[in-house]
């Protein structure tokens, strides 16, 4: 980790997303941390709904296919888009990353907020990016 704590990761998260941000969360091939669960996502994901979850991602991470047929680089962050989410996985591998989950409202300058993700990641995260794009290091 370079930096600081996850709980600046979560400062930033509320600056940028403020009501928008629903859930925040580390994960290794083992374990995960909740950084941030607003209030009502936790109401529904009770009874090891978020194992769940975690478990679906931490799974999806692990199927990444690493041949592919281009070379654009790192892929740093797959998007989805749900009726109720925007769903950002970063993925360092396939045994650690992050989740942060933001409400569809939130879904304005998704480049930009990718971005500034990745760079506060970087800082304050136990997630190392390898081959820093030049973009994020300066």
């Amino acid at each position: 980790m370079v930096g600081a704590t996850p709980n600046e990761l979560v400062q930033f998260l509320h600056t940028e997303a403020g009501e928008y941000l629903r859930t925040a969360l580390h994960y290794t091939a083992t374990d995960y941390e909740t950084l941030y669960l607003r209030d009502d996502v936790d109401a529904a994901y009770t009874g090891g709904g978020m194992d769940e979850f975690v478990a679906y991602y931490r799974q999806k991470s692990r199927e990444q296919e690493p041949d592919r047929p281009f070379d654009l680089g790192n892929d740093h962050c797959t998007v989805s888009i749900y009726d109720e989410a925007i769903l950002f996985h970063f993925t360092q591998g396939e045994n650690v990353g992050t989740i942060i989950t933001l409400s569809p409202e939130a879904g304005r300058d998704i480049v930009q907020f990718i971005t500034e993700c990745l760079e506060q990641l970087y800082h304050n995260s136990p997630q190392e990016i390898d081959d820093v794009p030049t973009w994020l290091r300066g």
